[in-house]
């Protein structure tokens, strides 16, 4: 069907493939962070990250191999019930931004964390973070 050369058209065709492309990042984001953070499953996980993934968290490194081992020594080798639950997450050309909440180990305090992940050619490519520790006093359900 054609639309008579007035390009409304092609601006919805194109709007409608911008959104799924917004809808597929945050869906990888989504997915690396339940299989890496949750599930643990690193091998997995590796295979959603470019040959040149970049954590920009300090000392995390350089690749999916460097992101694995950091973690692992950072973190999950010290803390195997740490978790992360994303209570929001935001699309924009090739960012996504998400917001949850992280727990060191079950029953432990959690600590509210913002990462931003850059997506190139379908994989993760770069990620930035930062955190903040919430207190004791705060109800994490009335955080965002």
């Amino acid at each position: 069907m054609t639309n008579g050369g007035d390009g409304v058209g092609d601006g919805v065709g194109q709007a409608r493939a911008d959104a799924d492309r917004l809808a597929a990042n945050k869906e990888l984001v989504a997915d690396f962070c339940e299989t890496f953070y949750n599930a643990k499953d690193f091998a997995r996980a590796a295979t959603l990250l470019a040959d040149d993934f970049h954590n920009h968290h300090h000392g995390a490194g350089i690749g999916p191999a460097r992101t694995v081992d950091s973690f692992r020594e950072q973190v999950s080798d010290r803390f195997p019930g740490f978790s992360l639950e994303i209570r929001r997450a935001v699309a924009e050309g090739d960012l996504v931004w998400t917001y949850g909440l992280v727990r060191f180990d079950e029953g432990a305090p959690v600590a509210a964390t913002v990462d931003i992940w850059r997506v190139a050619d379908g994989k993760l490519a770069e990620k930035w973070d930062v955190g903040q520790a919430v207190t004791e006093e705060t109800d994490p359900g009335t955080l965002m």
